[in-house]
Parts: structure tokens; C-alpha cells; sequence
């Protein structure tokens, strides 16, 4: 693969997961999953608060390995930006390889503050359907609430980590998923590494 040395420089800081291969040639997202790497070091959060490592291991020449240095499983670095990390499980009861994409967590193009974007309402056109951008709303009305017997519905809202804007998706006061702003302006909102969908989606101000 490459030595350690080219790992610690190229490859620090945080990467994201956008999707998971099972071997069944359909992709899927289990949740918020971040690497943060530092050196040969790679620590492992599955929640966006990033208070709580899941675990940490080591890049050794292709491999992850835990601290007593057992092989857990393999990486291959596909380009500055991106990384597949592969691990053995069962698909449908049977023996399979899990294709992790990870991709680099970059700082949100922008020159608006996260108050500003709150702001904002965006439209995003897919397949001849549009989707509405409008945050810290709740987006059910009160008979819905009552029909499903919940206190809150759907909520879009705009959070953060370092210098990356995030917009997330609540149901129940729950976060449902999460998605990296590319850039955002009064103008539009570019979202990147869509968990199973396209590299990229553009929403612009409604």
C-alpha cells in the first residue's frame, strides 16, 4: 500500500461514511460514522456529538489493528479524499466482506455564519419532486402530531462539527440522518457524499 509516513501526512483529520457495501450489490448507510485520523492512529465515533470513542485502531500496511495488534480488518486508500475500509460479517447468513466509503470531512465553503443559514429556505429538485429546506421548524402539523401520538415530528436543523456545516434530519427529536454542507450562500445549498445517493446535490433559495 503506502508507508506510514505518507499516512500521517495525507491522510489526517476527519472522514465520514456515505455508504456500505454488503456484497449484494446494494448499498446502505447504518448511521452517523466518523474516522478521525492522526498518524497511524484512527478513532472511531458513531455519534455526531463526537463525546464518545466506539473504539480506536491502527493503519499498518493496509490493515486495522486493534491495540494488542490482532488484524481486524483491511483498508485501501483510493485517493486523497477517500477510503475503503473492509470488514468480514454475514450478509443474509452468509460470509461476506462490508465495503465502507469513507470521505474526507472538508470545511464548508461559506461566508454566512450558522444563524445566517438558519435563515434560509432552500428547494431542492429531484426526479420532478422538490424537497423543502426550512430549519428549526417543526414540519408536522398538530393532527398529524396527534394521529401518531407524538409530541414532535420532522425537524430539519443546521448543526456542526469544526468548521463543516451539517444539515440534519430529527423524527421524534431523534436524528435521522445527517448531511455534509459542500456550500452554502444566499443563493444555494451544496450537499456532498449523499449516504446511498449521488456525490452531490444542489438546492437553491426558494
Amino acid at each position: 500500500m503506502i508507508s506510514n509516513s505518507v499516512i500521517g501526512q495525507n491522510l489526517n483529520g476527519k472522514w465520514i461514511l456515505k455508504d456500505v457495501d454488503s456484497g449484494n450489490e446494494k448499498k446502505g448507510n447504518p448511521g452517523f460514522q466518523l474516522l478521525e485520523i492522526n498518524g497511524n492512529k484512527v478513532d472511531i465515533y458513531m455519534d455526531f456529538s463526537l463525546n464518545e470513542k466506539a473504539s480506536t485502531l491502527k493503519m499498518e500496511n493496509g490493515d486495522l489493528l486493534n491495540y494488542n495488534n490482532e488484524k481486524t480488518s483491511k483498508y485501501e486508500i483510493v485517493n486523497e479524499n477517500h477510503i475503503k475500509w473492509f470488514v468480514n460479517g454475514k450478509s443474509n447468513d452468509k460470509n461476506a466482506v462490508f465495503e465502507f466509503d469513507f470521505y474526507r470531512l472538508k470545511p464548508t465553503i461559506t461566508t454566512l455564519k450558522k444563524e445566517d443559514i438558519e435563515k434560509l429556505t432552500f428547494v431542492l429538485t429531484e426526479n420532478g419532486r422538490e424537497s423543502e429546506f426550512e430549519f428549526n421548524k417543526e414540519l408536522w402539523d398538530k393532527e398529524r402530531l396527534e394521529l401518531f401520538k407524538r409530541k414532535e415530528g420532522e425537524k430539519k436543523m443546521i448543526e456542526q462539527i469544526d468548521s463543516t456545516f451539517f444539515v440534519s434530519i430529527y423524527s421524534n427529536g431523534k436524528r435521522d440522518v445527517s448531511f455534509a454542507i459542500k456550500e452554502v450562500s444566499t443563493k444555494l445549498l451544496k450537499l456532498y457524499a449523499i449516504p446511498t445517493g449521488p456525490m452531490e446535490m444542489i438546492a437553491y433559495r426558494k
